[in-house]
């Protein structure tokens, strides 16, 4: 325990990074019955996988807190750079996973890659290193178009294809980021503007060419508005709240058929959170885990719910809010533009997603796919987030340092200063001879 109280840092996120892992791993565990069922596989087997998730999670963490700030810095480009070169990645058929009508990742060494959440990170050290070198221009918006706006909608417009939700998310903290960073507050309503006259031209093409024309969506102009049909059916069964109403005219077979199963597992969602009761069924007690298909995923705070009730919701979500405010705390530490736009960008991505995802679950908003940060089953969005908080620690850990060397500093010099106004002893009796 002294080791981990040695670890430089926020000992209060380093804590928290602990009770998520001891969160998830118990309620994956707990949850995991139709994914043991689907896979043919015991729930040890879940629990043991969760575990090294959580586990090589943790060495990303190390490794990304133990990297110098520097790199960061001087990397943030190309690490941008690589993230749309993997979202190129998604649109060559031998490299592409494709479920249910949509490119979920890449294949890598056997295994499924999200490129989306590489693109996160990805985006928030462009932004952070944009700002810091060319702040003081963005207030012209032909620089803030070329600089802000090209680079984050090149990111968006490659995600929208099989994430609408996704591509909403990073616009939105890019948009929170510029904000918090006192960009220019006229360009941000411009662009919002600009964005939403786009998006309504998009589904306006989409409805007056694509829409209730197999022939075109099977063409690649028809595969750029793969994921209209399935936002307006989310949109329509969320207003709806039955679903009995929705036009399927326009969307495809895997379109309807996912709808149905979101549907479904949104309504199972729905009764695991009122059958949880103030305390909870209790551990390992969950009804709903044997139908609620995503329990140990996009549903997994409806789980958590039933099992502990909204004490145990509360408790999660104070959590995240215990997180958002350490990092407010430490951004008003940071010096430099970099730092304080790194630490807000990686601090909304893992707050906003983390309120999404609870905001799903209890039916305030139409379903975005987003899973919970480090409690949700582990995968390419664990690891990922993992690293986030490893670069906030890291942060951290470069200003803690750079304190310690300014005290150093401040008490040499105080030091220096009191032995030139200590008089000498021959002084001294100099002047007693006098």
């Amino acid at each position: 325990m002294k080791q981990f109280w040695k670890l430089k840092g926020d000992k209060v996120i380093w804590m928290l990074v602990v009770l998520f892992a001891m969160v998830s791993i118990v309620a994956v565990f707990s949850s995991s019955s139709f994914l043991a069922s689907s896979r043919n596989i015991s729930k040890v087997a879940i629990f043991m996988e969760q575990t090294k998730s959580v586990l090589f999670g943790f060495a990303v963490l190390f490794v990304a807190y133990l990297i110098p700030l520097r790199f960061y810095r001087t990397f943030s480009f190309i690490l941008y750079g690589a993230t749309v070169v993997m979202l190129l990645m998604l649109f060559v058929p031998g490299l592409r996973v494709e479920i249910n009508g949509a490119i979920r990742g890449i294949r890598v060494a056997g295994r499924t890659v999200q490129v989306f959440e590489f693109a996160k990170i990805g985006v928030i050290l462009y932004l952070a290193r944009a700002i810091e070198l060319w702040g003081d221009r963005l207030g012209d918006f032909k620089q803030f178009a070329l600089r802000i706006i090209l680079p984050v909608g090149v990111v968006c417009l490659l995600i929208m294809q099989n994430s609408f939700s996704s591509a909403l998310l990073i616009g939105g903290i890019a948009f929170l980021v510029l904000f918090f960073m006192d960009i220019s507050f006229k360009n941000l309503m411009i662009t919002v503007g600009i964005l939403v006259a786009a998006v309504l031209l998009m589904f306006g093409i989409y409805h007056a060419f694509v829409a209730g024309r197999p022939s075109v969506q099977q063409t690649a102009v028809g595969k750029v508005f793969n994921r209209f049909g399935t936002v307006e059916g989310r949109i329509a069964d969320f207003v709806n709240d039955k679903g009995e109403e929705i036009d399927t005219e326009s969307m495809s077979a895997a379109e309807i058929q996912k709808m149905k199963d979101e549907k479904r597992q949104s309504e199972n969602a729905k009764v695991a959170i009122s059958e949880g009761g103030l305390i909870g069924k209790g551990p390992g007690k969950s009804t709903q885990r044997y139908s609620l298909s995503m329990a140990f995923s996009d549903f997994i705070y409806a789980f958590i719910v039933e099992e502990y009730g909204l004490v145990g919701g509360v408790i999660v979500l104070l959590l995240y809010l215990i997180f958002l405010f350490r990092c407010i705390r430490l951004c008003r530490r940071c010096q430099a533009t970099y730092t304080s736009a790194l630490i807000v960008g990686l601090a909304f991505l893992i707050s906003c997603q983390a309120f999404l995802h609870i905001l799903v679950n209890v039916r305030l908003i139409p379903i975005t796919g987003h899973t919970l940060p480090l409690i949700s089953h582990g995968g390419t969005a664990y690891i990922v987030l993992c690293g986030a908080f490893g670069m906030i620690l890291s942060v951290n850990r470069h200003l803690d340092k750079q304190e310690a060397e300014e005290r150093a500093a401040l008490e040499a010099a105080q030091a220096a200063l009191a032995t030139q106004e200590t008089p000498s002893p021959d002084e001294n009796d100099m002047s007693d001879e006098n």
